[in-house]
């Protein structure tokens, strides 16, 4: 099963919003006929609409993908989150900040593509 932070740590927009996002791209990359994104497996409530696209289910879509690809994120972060998407296992932020993580119900599981890599 896949794993998310968990919801106290999912609002914090440069620690945790900005590289989850990436991850799951990296994890699980996007639809290839409208760029679609799973985030709604990861937020379940309150996607931002002014950068996300609501596509259906769990598929969003930059509004502006070329601003979400240049976000400056912190690349071992990334690769950090993109594993414990897999394992679940806790991620220690720079600022010293300890991320847990909560298995994905299984309802939002199955929509979920097969990882592309970890």
């Amino acid at each position: 099963m896949p794993y998310r932070p968990e919801a106290v740590h999912r609002r914090n927009a440069q620690g945790v919003l900005l590289p989850l996002t990436a991850a799951i791209h990296r994890v699980f990359g996007h639809r290839a006929q409208d760029l679609g994104r799973p985030i709604g497996a990861f937020y379940t409530v309150n996607v931002s609409s002014i950068v996300w696209q609501h596509l259906g289910g769990i598929w969003y879509r930059a509004w502006d993908e070329q601003s979400v690809v240049n976000r400056s994120v912190n690349e071992s972060v990334v690769r950090a989150f993109s594993e414990s998407i897999i394992t679940g296992e806790a991620v220690y932020l720079p600022s010293g900040i300890r991320i847990t993580w909560e298995e994905i119900s299984l309802s939002e599981a199955v929509q979920l593509p097969p990882p592309l890599t970890v």
